[in-house]
């Protein structure tokens, strides 16, 4: 765990001194490739990068006027919902460019599943439960690929956030609410910090998929509460943002999921748009090389119906896809279904010009899971990663994502 702190942390000292006065986002490869070898750094880049340039003019605008927020929706599976991923690039991205906020949480303890560990939640009753990776159970899944459900009248879900990987306490004065709200159902939100109560109902004419508050006072935490009622109260997710300009970065990460997953998701795909993404990171294709039976042809038209999805509901959004890193098939051989995903996945990025962070050949490629494995960066399952191997993960991402911005810089 030292050489973790050692090799990854200094991206922040970094950023501290340097992100005022330059444009250029530091990068700090080989500081990790000096630890871990068998990383390919020098293959950290993103492929087809130019499609990635409408989104950095954006953010190129975002550091020079110091004005306005860009949305990074970033969907993937297990990988990415405890968050240690994503942790890395969102707090690189926002000390860069401004933070507006903690973007899309869910109480994933009331899902009875894994949470991240800055978000705390809790109820005075059990709730029902599913994610869009179960589809033979008739629970909807919403924006956060989860659903909690209850009859239970009187209802409460509180939810707070810690602070974050530099210890800065993370707060928000706006949410925009994801939950079933008709002519039975409504809620009571009171926010922490000196803020009133707001009564969350439906108005006659509301036709939105969201319920935004505004609070008037900045606040870590707040408390839901369902007025008495026998009907059935559904919570699909809270959008925590500031009125700050800069980045906010909505991670959606289901246990499970695959494309197909989140294809016969409808409800998903209801609410999404509402996040207003400019950029969209696609992070599947694990789950998938789990299984057999999936051929090739199958896997991208599974494919082609996500990203038509995203382009019906975002035609104007970035698209950066990734591919999952190396792992272990039943625990006892390195994966070779994963050689087919990413064949498959590296195929459709060219054939549709669309950037590819190709994770599984810059950290080894087939085979390389035995040196995760033997340095403690994967954990006992021999598919997941421990918290210090996501971490570097997420470390190198974000050091390619920076060189194309960088690259994008030089050349304008």
């Amino acid at each position: 765990m030292k050489i973790f702190f050692h090799c990854i942390f200094p991206l922040f000292f970094i950023f501290a001194h340097f992100s005022v006065y330059a444009q250029e986002i530091p990068v700090t490869d080989k500081t990790i490739s000096k630890s871990y070898p068998f990383i390919n750094a020098a293959n950290n880049r993103i492929v087809n990068g130019k499609g990635l340039n409408p989104f950095f003019q954006k953010l190129l605008g975002l550091k020079k006027e110091n004005k306005g927020v860009l949305s990074i929706v970033h969907i993937g599976d297990s990988h990415i919902q405890a968050d240690y991923f994503t942790e890395i690039i969102r707090t690189g991205l926002q000390q860069f460019f401004g933070n507006a906020g903690r973007g899309l949480v869910f109480p994933f303890q009331l899902a009875q599943s894994n949470a991240p560990p800055d978000i705390n939640s809790s109820s005075n009753t059990p709730w029902e439960y599913n994610r869009l990776a179960h589809p033979e159970i008739p629970i909807a899944s919403g924006i956060s690929g989860y659903c909690i459900r209850t009859n239970f009248s009187g209802a409460a879900i509180d939810i707070g956030l810690k602070p974050d990987l530099k210890y800065t306490p993370q707060t928000f004065d706006r949410l925009k609410l994801f939950l079933k709200i008709d002519s039975t159902v409504s809620w009571i939100l009171q926010a922490a910090n000196n803020n009133p109560s707001f009564l969350i109902r439906k108005e006659e004419s509301d036709t939105a998929v969201f319920k935004e508050v505004v609070l008037d006072q900045s606040t870590d935490s707040f408390s839901l509460s369902s007025l008495p009622s026998v009907s059935l109260k559904e919570f699909y997710g809270v959008s925590l943002e500031r009125s700050d300009p800069g980045i906010i970065y909505h991670t959606i990460g289901v246990n499970g999921a695959t494309y197909n997953s989140y294809n016969s998701a409808p409800l998903f795909w209801k609410q999404l748009p509402a996040l207003k993404a400019d950029l969209y990171i696609i992070s599947l294709g694990t789950n998938e090389a789990q299984k057999t039976g999936l051929d090739r042809a199958t896997f991208l038209q599974q494919m082609d119906i996500f990203f038509a999805n995203l382009k019906l509901i975002s035609p104007d959004a970035a698209v950066l896809i990734t591919t999952p890193a190396d792992d272990f098939y039943k625990r006892h051989r390195p994966n070779a279904f994963l050689k087919q995903i990413n064949s498959g996945i590296t195929s459709y990025s060219t054939v549709h010009n669309l950037p590819l962070w190709d994770m599984y050949r810059i950290t080894g490629g087939h085979g390389s899971s035995y040196k995760w494995l033997k340095r403690g960066l994967m954990n006992k399952d021999r598919v997941h990663f421990t918290n210090e191997g996501y971490r570097i993960q997420g470390a190198l991402f974000f050091n390619a994502l920076s060189k194309e911005y960088n690259l994008f810089l030089n050349s304008n």
